[in-house]
């Protein structure tokens, strides 16, 4: 039986939310950027409310230049715990609605309505119902866009096409036709990149992509070569990713409140991201047989380097241990380092080795019984010497890996 797919994307996340809980930030141009107590000229805009975003304000762009362009534009600091809290109630109504729910990143889903729905009509009904549930459930100034489909992509760019609060369906027998109307850069899946090779190619539009032939396009993209001829007739998995899946990575990065110029620094913060890494992957069973690290320094620069490892690990020293093993050729202290970004990859359910060192089984007892506390107290129950005087300011991620709520789901 084909699938019938919605794509659910909030409008405006950040923003919209911080709209809702607060009235008099309503009608007016916000944006979101930053962490609680930083320092927003350090900061990018995460999310433009509408009425920024029709003066010009964009995701990703620097707070001050937002300003230069909109000055009178409100920035809010991020306040992660409210975002999840509003994805939790999201995710809560799309469940209700489902055969099969796949979280796409923070503010937008992919859900089966198949057999709940039975046709395009009925789809249709249920997205009403979602859009009034949602509308009890996160604040009517948190609106939605929504798009129909038979797979994940025709969803999204159907969502995409009529924003803000839109409702668009496309039938199997229009897919060709809609694609076709949609520019490139709509796309998930080509990037600046990918467009701008395109671009040299002579293609600018889904009608001149369809025109050349796939091995060609396999010749200069390889697997994603394949993907594009497809994508421009609008084919496409129907498949959702199931929500329980493992992690390929878990990861942690941050922007410093002033630039790090002395070696200590940036060990003490790299070994207390490497904590917070670890604390995630054992919440998860889950070992490590990879590790990457990147920087980014104040000129705006960057450097990265990754390493695999023989005996996976799950622990924040021996992570940052092996960090600091890539970082420290490379690093630049000159140049000032503005971020710090440690991931670990190549992930594993099942525990590390046990170690043949008396110890590190020592060790091993002490880190399950301090995971113990962390899940009873929190994120920051607990800190090792070295790096106590660390402080590492709430991210607007809409997820709070930092909090109690986060250990006592792990």
């Amino acid at each position: 039986m084909p699938r019938i797919i919605m794509h659910i994307d909030f409008n405006s996340y950040f923003a919209s939310v911080e709209q809702q809980a607060n009235p008099h930030l309503r009608g007016k141009a916000i944006a979101v950027a930053g962490k609680a107590g930083g320092d927003i000229h350090r900061s990018v805009v995460t999310t433009a409310s509408r009425e920024a975003k029709a003066r010009g304000v964009k995701t990703a762009m620097a707070t001050w230049e937002a300003k230069k362009i909109c000055p009178e534009l409100i920035i809010i600091p991020g306040d992660p715990q409210k975002y999840s809290e509003i994805t939790e109630r999201f995710l809560t109504v799309c469940h209700k609605y489902a055969d099969a729910v796949e979280q796409f990143s923070t503010d937008e889903v992919f859900i089966d309505v198949t057999s709940g729905a039975g046709n395009y009509f009925g789809a249709s009904i249920l997205a009403l119902m979602i859009r009034r549930d949602l509308k009890a459930a996160c604040g009517s100034v948190c609106t939605v866009s929504i798009g129909i489909a038979p797979n994940k992509l025709v969803a999204k760019l159907a969502s995409e096409s009529v924003k803000p609060n839109g409702l668009t369906v496309v039938r199997p027998a229009d897919v060709e036709d809609f694609v076709k109307s949609r520019p490139l850069a709509d796309f998930c899946g080509i990037g600046r990149s990918t467009e701008k090779k395109l671009a040299e190619l002579g293609v600018t539009s889904v009608a001149t992509l369809r025109q050349l032939p796939r091995t060609q396009l396999i010749n200069l993209f390889k697997s994603q070569g394949s993907w594009l001829a497809d994508a421009s007739h609008g084919l496409a998995t129907d498949v959702l990713e199931n929500d329980n899946e493992a992690p390929k990575s878990i990861g942690h990065s941050y922007t410093f409140p002033h630039d790090l110029h002395t070696i200590p620094e940036v060990k003490k913060n790299l070994l207390a991201m490497c904590d917070r890494v670890a604390w995630r992957l054992r919440g998860q069973h889950l070992v490590a047989s990879r590790v990457s690290v990147y920087v980014r320094y104040g000129d705006f620069g960057s450097d990265g380097c990754a390493k695999l490892l023989h005996i996976p690990i799950n622990d924040g020293l021996t992570i940052s241990q092996n960090a600091w093993a890539l970082l420290s050729p490379r690093l630049n202290l000159h140049r000032g380092v503005r971020l710090i970004g440690i991931s670990v990859s190549d992930l594993k359910a099942t525990k590390p080795p046990t170690s043949l060192f008396r110890k590190d089984r020592r060790m091993s007892r002490v880190v399950h019984a301090l995971d113990v506390v962390q899940t009873k107290f929190g994120q920051n129950s607990w800190h090792r010497a070295s790096t106590v005087s660390t402080k590492f300011l709430e991210r607007t991620s809409g997820w709070h890996y930092d909090h109690l709520a986060m250990a006592n789901k792990t």
